[in-house]
């Protein structure tokens, strides 16, 4: 990393900064368990962040004492094998920093001497959480469901001729590994949002999102339909595939730039930490993901790939329908509603 162009991190709508790369690499093998070895990240002074919104108020004995809300899921990275992180994090900033036990409920409590010494802790443990954050699993997603009928009926062509016809003995292409047809949807990004507090953060910032950034944006460029038309692979060799999906025509960028300035909104105060510098619009269709439980072949962390040559030949212009845009959900990983789509934590009409 560029040492005078570090990364920026966002938490708790304060910025910090990271002069070493190596600040997000050195949890790549902790686990959420108190006795594994864990490290902290590196991090920059306190000069880079902003305090505004750090309230610090006196306490007995001349200390100041500070109280602030992170997921239990964190407690293990801040604690530490036998206790060594909160350890080291309070020698350092001469602080007593308090997390609740096994069990219990409640808040973290810094107690310092000094309002210098509980922001650096409070920096400190923001950051670790931060690192943290990544070796967890994704909770939630911004999705646009595709379930219109006209949807569903292509996409039933399509599986019927892939498995009898397009795809039929081509390796490992079977009905396993075909999207449900109530779980049809576009994907905006994905959010790990570990605790009640966060679900109720997201859902606010998604009914925020309609009024400051997609209500102003329609009445700029009108309604938008969304069409969905040929296929496309996430990689290059059409008889190794792990994913095929199909495309969303999109020829003046219009739901592109919308989606993009979804996205960025969630970015802004740290929901969204986004992999690519725009949305991926794509209907997954086929993933071999999906057929992963029952599949004895497959190695922990490998889906497989199957062959997509033919299907690649013969669908490269199927039309698969289109749709108005009238809903975004913020819908639970691994969930389903009675429709057979997954639950939502929020949705907004638009």
């Amino acid at each position: 990393m560029d040492s005078l162009r570090p990364k920026l991190v966002t938490v708790d709508k304060r910025n910090y900064r990271f002069p070493d790369n190596s600040a997000w690499t050195q949890y790549r093998n902790v686990s959420g368990n108190y006795e594994e070895d864990q490290s902290e990240p590196i991090y920059d002074s306190e000069e880079e962040c902003d305090e505004s919104n750090i309230e610090i108020v006196a306490h007995s004995g001349g200390r100041f004492m500070h109280t602030f809300h992170v997921p239990r899921t964190f407690f293990a990275y801040i604690i530490g094998s036998k206790g060594a992180t909160k350890k080291r994090l309070e020698v350092e900033t001469k602080t007593n920093i308090h997390v609740p036990k096994m069990g219990q409920e409640g808040d973290i409590v810094i107690l310092g001497t000094s309002r210098r010494s509980i922001i650096s802790a409070r920096n400190r443990i923001d950051l670790l959480v931060e690192s943290s954050r990544k070796k967890v699993q994704f909770t939630h997603f911004l999705s646009i469901p595709l379930t219109d009928k006209n949807i569903i009926d292509a996409f039933r062509e399509f599986k019927n001729d892939v498995i009898h016809k397009t795809g039929k003995g081509a390796r490992r292409v079977n009905e396993k590994i075909f999207q449900n047809e109530e779980r049809l949807h576009l994907t905006l990004d994905v959010l790990k949002l570990m605790d009640e507090n966060e679900r109720q953060a997201a859902a606010k910032k998604l009914i925020d999102c309609k009024k400051d950034i997609i209500d102003p944006f329609l009445k700029d460029n009108g309604p938008i339909n969304l069409v969905i038309k040929g296929i496309e692979i996430m990689n290059d060799d059409s008889s190794e595939v792990k994913i095929l999906y199909a495309k969303v025509v999109d020829s003046e960028n219009v739901f592109q730039t919308l989606a993009d300035n979804i996205v960025k909104y969630f970015v802004k105060d740290g929901l969204i930490n986004p992999k690519y510098n725009c949305v991926k619009l794509h209907m997954t269709i086929m993933n071999t993901k999906f057929a992963l439980k029952d599949d004895k072949e497959s190695v922990k962390g490998d889906w497989g790939t199957f062959d997509a040559t033919n299907i690649m030949k013969i669908h490269k212009d199927t039309y698969f329908g289109g749709v108005k845009l009238s809903t975004i959900h913020l819908s639970q990983r691994n969930t389903r509603n009675e429709f057979g789509y997954y639950k939502d934590t929020a949705k907004i009409d638009v």
